[in-house]
């Protein structure tokens, strides 16, 4: 069986070349799922290669040359938009900078769904799109159409911004990230990408040890995926003195809040550098790290990204949906105090940027006395647990949260004494009006798109959006 996986890779590698070749003539509608590499990649990717070392000056006309490009095509194709200008009695030639675009309101997520018939374009035919959806964890997923051009734009971006630590498009990857995949063996091999899928749920030594045969066979030298998950992978690797028989050049962070002990530990196991990149299922909004520095530079040519100043909310209008155009769109996404001025350590004019995404507004505690607590400083107490193999925090109203936690072993010992120290580091943090109940289970459930969320606030939401002062 071995010698046969291995004249299967050996034969499949020059005929990728060929087969990516013949499929960048053919329409992308044929194989929609697949086919990331034709016309369209390209002309995005040597794109970006050149207008990554723009002035600033050069990228703002950019900016504004595709925002009143799209703002026209909205004016004139999408009966929502039409209406929102009439509304405030404007026309997209009003629009003559990019601080001219705040005179058009926000469109927050539930508006999105209202109004979703009205927010198609009628010059679009929808035979040529696919229905995408967000990954729903924070409730019902939005749905919304993608052109294929935009998917495969979309990836050039992506594939752009990891170019940055040596990755060439179509190397062999390794992902840990999307659906949980099931069965004896959870992997799967995807030839014209290049990319060996393994399933996000890596919770007991035996699998570590099928995984880590499994990558140092497929020889890739870049790992990517979720960050809670490629943690939970390290953090097994380390328990049990597992070798990491394969060197990595990088390892991909994406689709969830990257927290700084994750960042170690991945960096400590694998002997990589991590570098994050930060994006939506709407493509509204894109940044990434650079070469030097792990602050994340928003990408100019994606879109228009603006910070609320009072709560910091990301609120961007994306170039590439032209079906679906999402403007203003808020993304209820936190970022810290942005920086506008170019990076001295990269040299790129990217703008703005910041030190951390902080997460989203559903994701923070509020205190009884109305602070409003980010999940970057909750997690602090967290690093270093040894008898602690998950946690998650849940707020069930404005006096009570719940610590759920899913022990290692019966070391009940310790265990207790690692749950009595997180449970005062939480009451110093929260304020002695909270109140910490400690759940110990078996198993804290993912999303069904294998993601995981550390905190989940039900009552941050609405008390963010009606203001502190109601509590």
């Amino acid at each position: 069986m071995k010698k046969f996986e291995r004249i299967i890779k050996v034969r499949l590698t020059p005929l990728r070349k060929y087969v990516k070749k013949i499929l960048a003539f053919f329409p992308p509608i044929s194989v929609p799922v697949n086919v990331r590499y034709g016309r369209i990649f390209w002309e995005t990717y040597y794109f970006l290669k050149t207008s990554q070392w723009w002035s600033k000056e050069k990228l703002k006309k950019y900016q504004l040359m595709q925002l009143r490009r799209i703002l026209y095509h909205a004016y004139e194709n999408v009966p929502y938009y039409r209406k929102v200008f009439k509304q405030i009695n404007l026309t997209p030639n009003d629009i003559k900078s990019l601080d001219d675009l705040k005179k058009l309101p926000v469109l927050d997520k539930d508006t999105f769904k209202k109004h979703f018939n009205e927010i198609i374009a009628r010059n679009i035919n929808l035979k040529n799109t696919i229905l995408s959806h967000t990954s729903g964890t924070t409730g019902k997923p939005l749905q919304f159409y993608q052109s294929y051009s935009e998917l495969e734009k979309e990836w050039a971006f992506i594939v752009h911004q990891w170019s940055r630590v040596g990755y060439k498009p179509g190397e062999p990857r390794v992902e840990i990230r999307g659906s949980i995949i099931s069965g004896k063996h959870p992997i799967e091999y995807d030839p014209i990408g290049n990319v060996l899928r393994l399933s996000p749920r890596i919770d007991n030594k035996e699998i570590a040890q099928y995984y880590l045969r499994k990558i140092k066979a497929f020889r890739a030298k870049y790992l990517h995926g979720y960050p809670s998950a490629i943690a939970s992978f390290a953090s097994i690797i380390r328990r049990y003195g597992l070798s990491v028989p394969f060197k990595l050049k990088a390892v991909f962070f994406a689709s969830e809040k990257v927290y700084n002990w994750q960042r170690e530990i991945v960096e400590e196991v694998f002997k990589a550098r991590v570098f994050s990149h930060y994006g939506q299922a709407e493509h509204v909004a894109l940044a990434a790290e650079c070469e030097f520095l792990s602050h994340y530079h928003f990408v100019p040519q994606y879109g228009v990204v603006e910070i609320d100043p009072q709560t910091h909310e990301i609120i961007a209008t994306g170039f590439l949906n032209y079906v679906n155009p999402f403007i203003r769109y808020k993304t209820t996404d936190v970022v810290s105090p942005p920086i506008y001025s170019h990076c001295p350590y990269c040299g790129r004019n990217y703008f703005p940027i910041v030190r951390d995404i902080e997460g989203r507004l559903e994701d923070f505690i509020i205190t009884p006395q109305g602070a409003l607590v980010s999940p970057a400083v909750i997690t602090h107490p967290f690093k270093d647990l040894k008898t602690i193999k998950e946690s998650q925090l849940i707020q069930e109203s404005i006096h009570n949260l719940v610590l759920r936690v899913v022990p290692w072993g019966r070391e009940e010992k310790m265990l207790k004494t690692e749950l009595q120290f997180l449970c005062a580091a939480l009451q110093e943090i929260l304020g002695p009006d909270m109140h910490i109940e400690v759940e110990i289970v078996e198993e804290i459930k993912k999303t069904k798109s294998g993601k995981f969320r550390w905190i989940i606030s039900k009552v941050s939401k609405g008390l963010i959006e009606k203001g502190l002062d109601n509590i």
